[in-house]
């Protein structure tokens, strides 16, 4: 297992279409699966709404390393009213090499809904995106919260595994604990909220040779194929059929997960 750790643990992104497959047996999952298909595909819409209910004039930067996806959000965002007030630059590259650079003119709003899982170095990434903020600017960083039971349950599971923090962090199963020390570390105030709790039900996961419910824990765990390592399957679901992390609701077995939203405003001189 020593192998997987070291080279597969939280890789998961790295399979595309294995990740795919799992990623839509997870939503099937969801109690919630409209609700996140709708963050996930329509928040930056969102929160341009907001902004142009502020400001009249409005400049862009996209940050996105899948061409596919900035496609999508163009399209989406032909249907936006008033999008003539708004201009934009769509910059193909991960936000971590785009926040890297030697910053140019500030940024008044910086936001991360569910990114920071995927850049190499999160407290070198977080801090170069708060020193890209503009005085005055405000930094939105949505992430997994670590008190949830699917959290908890992922923290508990690396701990048993006896993976170092370090390690850990150098995967995406990161939660919003781990952004909270960061800027603690970094004396940033910030202030945070949890969304509201969404069942996952994991009862596929527990049935011997499921197709889908060996995706889901993949998913659950952003490992490939780690429902057919033995030991780390044994650990996995000892723990997700513990009643500290899941609970029984009729027939099922479901386990909590809920987003926790940190928003840091750096004050202006």
């Amino acid at each position: 297992m020593e192998k997987l750790m070291t080279e597969e643990l939280g890789g998961i992104a790295r399979h595309q279409q294995y990740y795919e497959a799992a990623y839509r047996t997870y939503l099937d999952a969801c109690s919630g699966r409209q609700y996140y298909l709708q963050l996930l595909g329509e928040a930056d819409s969102v929160v341009l709404r907001k902004l142009q209910e502020i400001h009249h004039n409005t400049h862009v930067i996209v940050v996105e390393p899948s061409e596919d996806y900035i496609t999508e959000y163009k399209e989406l965002l032909e249907h936006e009213p008033h999008i003539g007030r708004l201009t934009f630059d769509w910059l193909q590259q991960r936000a971590e090499e785009y926040f890297s650079q030697e910053a140019g003119e500030r940024c008044h709003l910086i936001h991360a809904i569910h990114v920071l899982y995927h850049v190499d170095d999160l407290a070198v990434t977080l801090k170069n995106m708060w020193d890209s903020l503009a005085d005055g600017g405000s930094m939105v960083v949505m992430i997994e919260s670590g008190k949830s039971d699917f959290g908890r349950w992922r923290l508990k599971v690396m701990e048993t595994l006896g993976v170092p923090e370090d390690k850990r962090l150098a995967t995406c199963l990161r939660v919003s604990s781990d952004v909270i020390k960061i800027l603690d570390d970094n004396n940033i105030n910030y202030s945070a909220v949890s969304t509201s709790p969404e069942d996952i039900d994991v009862t596929e996961c527990l049935k011997e040779g499921s197709v889908s419910g060996k995706l889901l824990l993949d998913f659950l765990i952003q490992t490939a194929y780690a429902s057919s390592n033995p030991e780390l399957r044994s650990v996995l679901l000892k723990y997700l059929k513990s009643p500290e992390f899941s609970t029984r609701v009729d027939d099922k077995v479901v386990i909590t997960q809920y987003t926790d939203v940190i928003v840091a405003r750096k004050k202006s001189t």
